[in-house]
């Protein structure tokens, strides 16, 4: 199994990169050396937040995409898996022994996510359809809504949209009400819905 290692931390890359090297099966690569390599085509690219969102993979279009998980907030987590279709989150807490099964989890074509993450994404009431919701949603509540997904605070929104903060509770209320949803967690999958 070949693996391209992209993380924003180099240790971390190479000490990843030592880790799967001792194993037989695996073939890896760290990203700063892709260039001296064009031969190299991953099965699967380990990414953290910062270069998944710097620099979407676009050059192996097939590789499976594993977030390596630093600690980021639950919703932010969501957000990613939905927005990038993720097929794996692995934490930096994860064990070796547990982290090889992910590993060979995902290469199977099976999508790797801890119950805590799985739950959340489940436990998200049903919302309308995206046809019915898209003409349900007035222009800025749209775009209120993709403010949120992009993980804007209120008061950003205010300034990007030239409203008071007042004014972008009330849209979310009114989004809220509209999409039978309770949480701005529950936004991304409506974003990415409104986006089709």
């Amino acid at each position: 199994m070949k693996i391209l290692i992209n993380l924003s931390s180099v240790l971390l890359c190479e000490a990843l990169q030592v880790l799967l090297d001792d194993e037989a099966g695996y073939c890896t690569m760290v990203a700063h050396h892709v260039e001296l390599n064009d031969q190299f085509d991953p099965d699967e690219i380990l990414l953290d937040v910062a270069t998944l969102e710097r620099s979407l993979p676009a050059r192996w279009p097939d590789a499976k995409l594993i977030l390596i998980d630093t600690g980021l907030a639950e919703d932010q987590i969501i957000r990613l898996l939905i927005t990038y279709r993720l097929h794996g989150v692995i934490s930096t807490g994860t064990g070796t022994d547990l982290f090889h099964k992910a590993l060979q989890t995902i290469h199977a074509d099976h999508v790797w996510i801890d119950n805590d993450k799985l739950k959340a994404l489940l436990q998200n009431p049903p919302m309308a359809d995206a046809t019915n919701l898209c003409e349900r949603f007035s222009s800025r509540e749209r775009d209120v809504v993709f403010l949120i997904a992009d993980g804007c605070r209120n008061r950003e929104i205010a300034c990007r949209l030239k409203v008071s903060e007042q004014t972008v509770k009330s849209h979310i209320s009114r989004i809220f009400r509209k999409a039978n949803i309770t949480s701005r967690t529950q936004l991304a999958p409506l974003a990415l819905k409104l986006k089709l």
